[in-house]
């Protein structure tokens, strides 16, 4: 099976990250409109809720990215930016990757390919085997599908 090119992989990565945002956006909304209410109100009491629902809400947006990848390239191996561009993730073997590690990849893999300027993320135009730091950490790799 042939590696994925790099703008495929690139292209696919922008995709999820606009499907990511819009369901950011779902859960941010209310938590936004209940800060706009605290602010006009001047209450301490909502500012103080509004305060501790936009703490738990960084945790959720990291379960729902977990989720998200986890769900996708643990059941087809593509997530919806992959499905487009007809590309797969899937182990060095050949084979599917289990919904622990799909979604580990796609955040914590994610977190550190994008924490030293995205340079993990670009590795794979250098790379000689077209690999991701990510996919070097969970044993992965990306190919056409």
């Amino acid at each position: 099976m042939d590696n994925a090119s790099f703008s495929s992989r690139f292209i696919a990565y922008l995709i999820d990250e606009v499907a990511l945002v819009v369901l950011a956006w779902v859960f941010l909304i209310p938590f936004g409109m209940m800060a706009g209410l605290a602010s006009a109100t001047e209450s301490s009491v909502l500012g103080v809720l509004t305060g501790l629902a936009f703490l738990v809400m960084f945790p959720i947006l990291i379960l729902l990215q977990f989720i998200y990848f986890g769900y996708l390239w643990s059941s087809s191996g593509q997530s919806v930016g992959m499905k487009l561009l007809e590309i797969r993730v899937d182990d060095n073997g050949g084979g599917r990757i289990s919904f622990l590690r799909a979604g580990l990849r796609g955040t914590l893999g994610y977190l550190v390919s994008g924490f030293f300027f995205g340079l993990g993320f670009i590795w794979a135009a250098f790379d000689a085997k077209g690999e991701a730091w990510h996919d070097k950490i969970f044993a992965t790799r990306v190919v056409r599908a």
